[in-house]
């Protein structure tokens, strides 16, 4: 019973840890949109998620032309 229960567990873990690091860019991003943490935007054919609550900061590099919001999804 413990063996199955390990098992049980390592499996949920996988498929939790899976979807959470997949990107699922749907939506474009909209300057007058409050993004929050883990929204994911599609912007200049690339893949962002937000790591903090954010408006009118445009996806791009981390920390460059005042984005502290963005970081690009790639998985």
């Amino acid at each position: 019973m413990r063996k199955l229960l390990f098992i049980l567990t390592i499996v949920i873990s996988i498929f939790t840890t899976s979807c959470q690091k997949k990107c699922d860019c749907n939506q474009s991003w909209d300057s007058s949109v409050t993004y929050v943490k883990n929204d994911l935007v599609s912007y200049n054919g690339k893949c962002w998620k937000a790591v903090d609550q954010g408006r009118g900061i445009e996806p791009g590099p981390w920390l460059q032309n005042g984005n502290d919001i963005w970081e690009e999804c790639n998985n």
